[in-house]
């Protein structure tokens, strides 16, 4: 294994570290501070999830911070082993409340357009490349849209991805491989 290798493992080990430390704190002291880290280390990637599920951003902002604060009242009760996994559940149940409660049928060509987080400004090339794809991924199944919104945009591990579905990696791997080819068929037909 190289010195790069090394290092990339070693910082994913001590990111780790770091997570379930703050989720201890959390737990035992009910740390608001260690809890404040958490949500700066997953805010963003939990209000870009919930942006590609629901038809407006006001509906994700509002969603997000419900997400936290039922996270904060579940973790300051009981011990969490994967914060990216439980915070995606949560945002998965509370999408499923949303449309639940008010019955709206997901009409994907009302869906808010979505920033991906990359500034298209400068390349209007790039512009009209993303602006397929993010037309491509809301024409694709939702279970396949999810695994790679949570997968390439939010750069969670297959095994996370797993446990927040409550799939096993293997179905987690032949559901990407498949997203992926429908989002490859997408992008050729368009």
């Amino acid at each position: 294994m190289d010195c790069n290798a090394l290092v990339f493992l070693a910082s994913i080990y001590m990111s780790t570290l770091r997570e379930k430390f703050l989720a201890y704190r959390v737990y035992r002291h009910q740390d608001s501070t260690a809890y404040g880290e958490i949500y700066d280390l997953f805010a963003d990637r939990i209000r870009r999830f919930l942006a590609f599920k629901l038809p407006r951003n006001e509906d994700a902002d509002d969603l997000a911070g419900e997400v936290f604060l039922r996270g904060w009242e579940y973790m300051t009760s009981g011990a969490v082993n994967n914060l990216n996994a439980f915070f995606f559940r949560i945002a998965r149940n509370l999408v499923a409340d949303f449309y639940r409660k008010y019955k709206i049928t997901e009409d994907l060509s009302q869906v808010a357009e979505i920033d991906a987080g990359i500034s298209v400004s400068d390349d209007i090339a790039t512009k009209i490349e993303s602006d397929e794809l993010i037309d491509a991924l809301k024409h694709l199944k939702d279970e396949y849209r999810e695994v790679l919104v949570m997968r390439y945009l939010s750069e969670m591990e297959v095994g996370e991805i797993a446990s927040a579905l409550e799939k096993t990696s293997n179905s987690v791997r032949v559901l990407l491989h498949r997203a992926k080819k429908a989002l490859q068929d997408r992008v050729e037909k368009a």
